[in-house]
């Protein structure tokens, strides 16, 4: 196949992806939110499945762990051969299965009722039965699979995968503020530095802080940025109040254009009113204020009462996980 072929055929099977997450919007209505309510309140979540929906079933299991819920993935046929034996009365159940007809699935339904436990079946249509016999039903549906024949789990995976990221955005919800669950669940990583780090215990300030006086020369303005190695330098008035940021970016951009910028003054090269963070914000929130915009920026000058009193890069957050 040529490349025209091939990216066609992925493009239409990402607007039959699209077609089918969209489906989900009918979906979130009353029962959704009995089963969040269920699982927000459950003592244990047991999540199961086999195969590709097995898959997803560990995924959701690790998710709802991390805000504080305690879950496990148990396969259905070690249920079957006495790991069922975790399983206690008052716990939720949720059963992945495509079709809802995987044998293994349904008896370990049967089984975890018969325990005493909630069931909830996510299958792709409302009558199967794994359907008829669990306690409550989610449907994630599918227009088709993305191959030709209509067979590779592909979309039903994908809309599985969405819905159990709903379930645990609806638990989290329900639970309030998971921040601190998140700490205790992330001591480690990009997450758990975000949440546990303010933006004062990273940043560069003082003598290391690139400032230079608005009115000042890009001559010096370059000597500033290149001498403190940060990649950036403030431009402030008299009082410290910031009034721009010129990074390498900049920089090389107005070379491009064939600006001569050592005959300019700083004013001239520097972004006006750049997006700035405070110094008591936590590391999350200045990597959320980095990377959630149209394009990533690598550098945020710290702000407080009006005045620049840092610069925080995104390189000093991700060496807290090493």
């Amino acid at each position: 196949m040529n490349q025209q072929d091939i990216v066609g055929a992925a493009l239409a099977a990402l607007t039959s992806q699209q077609s089918s997450i969209e489906l989900l919007r009918a979906e979130l209505g009353e029962t959704y939110h009995t089963t969040i309510q269920l699982i927000a309140a459950a003592p244990k979540v047991v999540t199961s499945g086999i195969g590709k929906s097995g898959i997803i079933a560990r995924k959701l299991a690790a998710t709802l762990n991390s805000i504080n819920v305690p879950s496990v993935f148990l396969h259905p046929v070690e249920a079957a051969h006495g790991d069922s034996g975790l399983l206690n009365r008052g716990d939720v159940v949720i059963l992945f299965s495509k079709s809802g007809e995987t044998p293994e699935v349904v008896k370990f339904s049967s089984q975890a009722r018969g325990m005493g436990c909630t069931t909830i079946a996510i299958v792709t249509r409302r009558r199967s039965l794994l359907s008829d016999q669990c306690d409550h039903v989610l449907i994630a549906p599918v227009e088709r699979e993305l191959d030709a024949h209509n067979i590779l789990p592909t979309a039903s995976t994908t809309v599985s995968l969405v819905l159990a990221d709903l379930i645990a955005i609806g638990v989290s919800a329900v639970r309030g503020d998971t921040a601190d669950d998140l700490r205790r669940s992330h001591p480690q990583g990009m997450i758990g530095a975000g949440l546990k780090g303010t933006v004062a215990d990273v940043m560069h300030t003082g003598s290391a802080l690139p400032t230079v006086l608005h009115g000042t020369s890009m001559s010096e303005a370059l000597v500033e940025l290149t001498s403190k190695g940060l990649g950036c330098v403030c431009v402030c008035d008299a009082a410290g109040a910031l009034l721009g940021i010129i990074t390498d970016g900049d920089v090389r951009r107005a070379v491009q254009r064939n600006i001569i910028v050592a005959s300019m003054l700083a004013d001239e090269i520097m972004t006006v009113d750049p997006t700035t963070i405070s110094s008591s914000a936590t590391l999350h929130e200045a990597l959320v204020r980095m990377e959630q915009r149209q394009r990533q920026i690598g550098v945020l000058p710290v702000v407080d009462d009006g005045r620049c009193v840092g610069v925080l890069r995104l390189h000093d957050i991700a060496r807290l996980q090493l």
